[in-house]
């Protein structure tokens, strides 16, 4: 497995982004299934992937994005998407959180495994406060990561977003530290 293992669930393991992921990662950020979700409408090639690599997923400043890999199975240590936690706020104690995973591979629980890797990291390592997320109102899946990581619907902001031509609303969710810990919201917990 390429990068450094960072943090460790059952199954999943948060490894560093390297360059030899860029090809994985633009070749899925193209894809409608995934980009449609994120909001991106612009196409990616491996130029602007190596940018973003060089900008912000290499810039100790910008946050922490993370590789998702699974630990067992034909694809053991194989990248399978990101995680990202982003407009991390020291001095507030706020971050938000931000994913995507590799179609083939949506519905496993993957992605909510990883995602509660990185707010238990949040909270436990970066002594954060609070951890906000959103989705479109048309991703329930994703939603439903949100809310398996002990967050909590706040609001929707309606038709916020333009996808393919038609507005969305997207609905945002949050958590505070106490919260997750009072309900146990870590890898394994239900």
């Amino acid at each position: 497995m390429p990068g450094a293992a960072f943090l460790r669930g059952d199954r999943v393991t948060l490894r560093t982004v390297e360059e030899e992921d860029l090809e994985f990662i633009r070749d899925n950020i193209d894809d409608p299934r995934v980009r449609r979700p994120l909001t991106s409408a612009n196409p990616t090639n491996l130029e602007t992937t190596r940018e973003h690599f060089d900008e912000r997923i290499s810039d100790d400043d910008a946050g922490v994005e993370l590789a998702v890999c699974v630990d067992d199975g034909p694809r053991d240590g194989d990248i399978l998407g990101t995680v990202s936690l982003f407009d991390v706020d020291n001095s507030d104690g706020h971050a938000e959180i931000a994913y995507w995973l590799s179609p083939d591979v949506h519905g496993d629980g993957i992605m909510t495994e990883a995602a509660r890797l990185l707010v238990r990291y949040a909270f436990e390592e970066l002594r954060l406060h609070r951890v906000r997320g959103r989705a479109l109102a048309t991703n329930p899946a994703s939603q439903r990561v949100l809310e398996k990581t002990g967050m909590q619907r706040e609001g929707v902001m309606r038709e916020a977003e333009n996808v393919n031509g038609e507005y969305v609303d997207m609905v945002y969710f949050g958590v505070l530290r106490e919260e997750w810990e009072e309900r146990d919201w870590r890898v394994g917990a239900q």
